[in-house]
């Protein structure tokens, strides 16, 4: 599939996994085909937005037929394609206490990008499996590192820049940062921080700037 050389927008770039998220709920519910007005439904996108976020994706040809609309596996590979990641992609996580529980619990990113296929702490106790997925001692990470492995979930408090440190000697390309701990990583690696604090100051001044707007 040759791809458009146009320069994807960081709007449009943003609302792919969305897409691919739904797209592949739709695929494990056996469904071939969708309108844009069904994809708009369950993603709360504007159907002629999400028509013109196609456009991107690959030549003419690929596009949906007026009645018929899309089909399902030709946009979920188009959508793979841009972004770069496959469902099977591994991840692990460090930490398995409370937050990381929730983590594993927590079942719909499971239709984007990748898996978490195995975790590590430094409980004791804490080795086994939950929730299908392994749990190793920290101590054990270099001996039982998945292959190809490129994204860790850390989710720790203790020994932050060591543990990150041992991750990157592992290969590990993509760090999404849990543990609101300042850490240095080499250059190629990237960060994703979450911050539930810095989320509602976010949205506070959101909705500040909104209540001006009306006031004005």
């Amino acid at each position: 599939m040759e791809k458009k050389t146009t320069k994807i927008s960081n709007a449009t770039m943003s609302r792919f996994p969305v897409y691919l998220k739904a797209l592949r709920k739709m695929q494990l519910e056996g469904k071939v085909n969708f309108l844009s007005s069904e994809l708009s439904e369950v993603t709360s996108i504007l159907d002629t937005t999400i028509r013109r976020d196609f456009s991107f994706l690959a030549d003419k040809e690929s596009l949906g037929r007026r009645g018929i609309g899309y089909e399902v596996d030709h946009i979920v590979d188009a959508l793979n394609d841009v972004l770069g990641l496959g469902s099977q992609e591994p991840i692990i996580l460090i930490g398995v206490g409370n937050l990381g529980k929730a983590i594993l619990k927590y079942n719909r990113w499971q239709y984007t990008v990748g898996k978490i296929v195995c975790g590590y702490d430094k409980d004791p106790n804490v080795v086994g499996e939950i929730f299908g997925v392994k749990l190793h001692h920290i101590d054990d990470l270099e001996k039982t590192f998945p292959k190809n492995c490129n994204i860790a979930i850390l989710a720790i408090s203790e020994n932050v820049q060591e543990t990150v440190d041992r991750l990157m000697d592992l290969g590990i390309k993509g760090i999404v940062d849990f543990t609101h701990t300042h850490f240095l990583v080499r250059e190629g690696i990237e960060v994703q921080p979450v911050d539930v604090v810095v989320a509602i100051q976010e949205l506070v001044l959101r909705m500040k700037a909104n209540k001006n707007e009306e006031n004005i």
